[in-house]
């Protein structure tokens, strides 16, 4: 993993002696051999070019609009900070973060000096920012990505951050070794370790130019490009490359993935599949007066729930799910019986009906939303959804149960835990695990929490 103590030494060193010779390219002639401008050169105090370190120029990436939001990842001394709060002006906002604390000082010295005020600098690591989920336009990096040991982790965080279609310009060293075993392979993750070699001068870190753009796409992000290679190089190894990314809305990214899911995969052998979804069954039966009573099945999939439900003589039932493909399965196995069935292929985040439900049943959705602002707005669709009198059913994975599902990350869940994401206009009534056997004979510990409007 990296050597966060060796990377803090070398930059504490940077802060305090910029002058220094560290065996890579830094300063002003530096600054101007990326491409920066002679106009940002002269705005800026000329103290602050000492310390660039840049190993390429993300503003010749792409656009940083007036009044934009930019988190810069790595700030160092905050030139590229100060660069781009020229470039947000007075109606915009710049974040740095760093993970030197001399580093995050200068940065914070620089933007007085410079006389900015909308400058706000962190101390922080990388893949947990103290920022609001979908709260930036723009994430700029130079040169600090390849630091981090994990960059999938750092990319799920520069996604949570981003809001929906937000972009990334980051300049980062790649690997250009011949050697196909140089650094550790895309397939078995990024998350490098090793120890010994040299993090601090940008080399243990490094990834193959392929291998970047394919962890970016994984994390949820479309045109992913490569602009081009700079002139840096801190190895015979290495070399400096822009990288430019967007991010796909996280309700788009939903659609794709279960779309595929059903599409290649037999859907009575998915691990959460269920033969008798007795349980769900039973509780709809006990919070319902009527057959005519309206539900909805919140990511119903290609569940049996409905098959079941129509043969107790229900005859108000929504299904919603995000998939289309799933719906279609469900539409083509029910045969005559699919018309008297409301479909809605949707996202639940995104969902709008004037219609009230008397029981909401999720069986697992709400455990795949990751971010606090999706599943804030999921308590909102509940909200306004459910009858005054009715009931909703969610289910989770518990604490004792896995912490992915269909290859996502999930959040599990307790008593404490679901009250905190409730709000003051809905309460908790009830909670229950319940244990789910797979199609391949294995155990899932859920927990299912009943739901009422306050």
């Amino acid at each position: 993993m990296a050597d966060n103590k060796q990377i803090i030494e070398l930059y504490s060193e940077l802060a305090e002696n910029p002058e220094k010779d560290f065996g890579w390219e830094k300063g002003l002639e530096n600054a101007k051999a990326h491409g920066y401008t002679q106009e940002w050169i002269e705005v800026l105090p000329s103290k602050v070019w000492e310390y660039c370190a840049a190993v390429g120029n993300p503003f010749s990436v792409g656009d940083i609009p007036e009044g934009a939001t930019v988190l810069d990842l790595g700030c160092g001394a905050g030139v590229d900070v100060l660069v781009s709060r020229l470039l947000v002006g007075e109606s915009g906002k710049v974040i740095g973060v760093d993970i030197t604390p001399k580093m995050v000082e200068k940065a914070r010295e620089h933007a007085a000096l410079a006389g900015f005020s909308n400058i706000e600098i962190l101390e922080s690591s990388f893949d947990t920012i103290d920022i609001e989920d979908e709260s930036v336009d723009v994430v700029i990096s130079n040169g600090a990505i390849n630091l981090t040991s994990c960059k999938e982790s750092v990319f799920a965080e520069i996604y949570r951050v981003l809001k929906p279609n937000g972009k990334i310009y980051f300049s980062d060293m790649i690997d250009i070794s011949i050697d196909e075993g140089a650094c550790c392979a895309v397939e078995k993750s990024s998350c490098c370790d090793a120890e010994e070699e040299d993090w601090a001068n940008c080399v243990a870190g490094t990834l193959r130019q392929d291998e970047f753009i394919e962890i970016i796409k994984k994390a949820g992000f479309t045109d992913v490009v490569s602009t081009g290679l700079t002139h840096y190089s801190t190895a015979d190894t290495t070399q400096g490359a822009t990288f430019s990314a967007i991010k796909i809305p996280a309700e788009n990214v939903r659609k794709e993935h279960w779309n595929k899911i059903f599409e290649t995969k037999d859907y009575t052998q998915v691990l959460w599949h269920q033969n008798s979804p007795e349980f769900s069954l039973k509780k709809i039966k006990l919070h319902t007066e009527s057959k005519e009573d309206a539900i909805i099945d919140i990511g119903c999939g290609a569940s049996f729930l409905v098959d079941e439900l129509l043969k107790e003589g229900y005859s108000n039932i929504t299904l919603l799910d995000v998939s289309q493909t799933a719906l279609d399965i469900v539409t083509e196995r029910l045969g005559n019986t699919s018309d008297k069935i409301d479909y809605a292929c949707s996202d639940i985040t995104t969902f709008e009906t004037s219609k009230k439900y008397k029981f909401w049943h999720d069986r697992a959705v709400f455990h795949f939303l990751l971010d606090a602002k999706d599943r804030k707005k999921y308590f909102e669709v509940l909200y306004r959804s459910l009858e005054e009198s009715g009931t909703a059913l969610i289910g989770t994975f518990s604490e004792k149960g896995p912490l992915q599902c269909s290859g996502l990350d999930i959040v599990q869940y307790n008593e404490k835990k679901l009250k905190l994401e409730l709000g003051d206009n809905l309460k908790l009534v009830e909670s229950m695990e319940v244990i789910h056997t797979t199609p391949k004979e294995t155990e899932q510990s859920f927990r299912f929490f009943m739901i009422e409007k306050v």
